[in-house]
């Protein structure tokens, strides 16, 4: 029987505009062209968690319009448990506009919408598939993460959060012992103060982590080096696979799921995992698009040159 993840996260309809440069003031400039699909971090990371072999159960919010029926199809054609997705009446579905000019990253806005619809009476319900462990994103408020990290607790249930987020407040972090967090290098001094940019900055940056999150394991990729492993005495290395470097807009949310269902399904083999994970981000960031560069066990083997992981 395949491990059952819960996600919960946000969905949101993606519209990416292409064009060489943004009109200046008033004016009006003709773009280049534009795609709108499902995706975001939430959808992401449900995908790769259904594509590497766990059943996928994601909890979110939708509106009851045209995006959130085109959202709730996708996920049913992909395979993702989508029970709990929420329609909410009277509300639009959540957008993400990303304006992409030419030389220069994209220019992004969300819109959550019917994001900040969900509530404790979901997350609840979500719970009732017994999940075998939870894994939680920077998406939803404060209070709702919280307490869903709560009932997690209570029911025995381990979690993994990768907030895909610098912390906006120090006072906001996640109650309880986390089964492993995962951390971009970039996001971690705003949640312990200390910026991992230079080798012997690795394990300080951990060792301030594990002051203010508890947690079995801390990980932290970190570009071009692979990923910091450290269980609050030891730690370790993993390193990076080749990549073309094309489009890491999604890969940092493929890393992370990707190390999780490694670490569920070799029963909690860290390093295991985190090569898992190192692969996932290479096949990732060497195609384009969020969704579109998910990975399957079979990319992920192609990259680790073995029959499995």
């Amino acid at each position: 029987m395949n491990k059952r993840i819960l996600i919960l996260s946000s969905a949101y309809m993606c519209l990416d505009a292409h064009m060489s440069s943004l009109p200046a003031g008033s004016t009006e400039r003709e773009g280049e062209g534009y795609t709108a699909a499902p995706g975001g971090k939430g959808i992401t990371a449900a995908l790769t968690f259904r594509a590497l072999g766990l059943d996928s159960i994601f909890a979110a919010a939708v509106g009851d319009d045209e995006y959130g029926r085109q959202i709730t199809d996708f996920l049913a054609r992909t395979g993702v448990d989508r029970r709990f997705i929420k329609k909410c009446a009277g509300s639009r579905t959540g957008l993400y506009l990303s304006v992409c000019e030419s030389g220069r990253g994209p220019r992004c806005i969300k819109f959550p919408q019917a994001n900040s619809r969900l509530d404790k009476d979901d997350i609840e319900a979500a719970f009732m598939v017994y999940p075998d462990a939870l894994y939680i994103q920077n998406e939803l408020p404060y209070e709702l993460s919280s307490y869903a990290v709560n009932v997690a607790r209570s029911k025995g249930v381990p979690v993994f959060w990768q907030p895909c987020a610098a912390a906006e407040r120090y006072s906001e972090m996640l109650p309880g012992r986390f089964e492993a967090v995962i951390f971009d290098a970039n996001e971690v001094s705003s949640y312990c103060g200390v910026e991992p940019n230079e080798y012997d900055r690795f394990l300080p940056a951990a060792m301030a982590l594990a002051s203010h999150i508890k947690a079995k394991y801390y990980i932290i990729r970190i570009p071009d080096r692979g990923a910091f492993i450290y269980d609050g005495i030891h730690h370790d290395m993993a390193g990076e696979y080749p990549s073309t470097y094309l489009d890491e807009s999604g890969a940092s949310v493929i890393y992370g799921a990707s190390f999780v269902s490694a670490y569920m399904k070799t029963e909690g083999n860290v390093k295991k995992a985190a090569k898992c994970a190192a692969a996932a981000y290479a096949y990732a960031s060497s195609n384009r698009g969020d969704v579109s560069s998910v990975p399957s066990v079979s990319d992920l083997v192609r990259f680790l040159k073995k029959d499995q992981y």
